[in-house]
């Protein structure tokens, strides 16, 4: 099993990057890195490597849970785990 690379973009409110994180390891997959970049003006973008457990996981699924909690502007990547940047690099939301 490969690590996959999600780019989050999500509005800065109380509880947000929990219900994130908590949210993809309820969907049965492991967190392997986490970068947090300094928020901008209201939002904020969450790079995090994840790793499903079992090989049954589909990333496109937990991407679009991801895409349906309050306040997430935009989930790109899932792509396999590659040595160049996420940011915005995988446009296939």
């Amino acid at each position: 099993m490969e690590t996959q690379t999600l780019h989050i973009e999500f509005e800065s409110e109380e509880g947000a990057l929990l219900r994130l994180i908590g949210l993809v390891e309820r969907r049965g997959y492991d967190v392997r890195s986490m970068n947090l970049p300094v928020p901008s003006e209201g939002s904020m973008s969450l790079d995090v490597g994840v790793m499903a457990r079992d090989g049954g996981r589909d990333i496109g699924v937990l991407r679009r849970q991801i895409h349906r909690l309050s306040g997430v502007r935009r989930v790109l990547g899932g792509m396999e785990h590659q040595n160049t940047s996420v940011g915005g690099q995988h446009d296939d939301a």
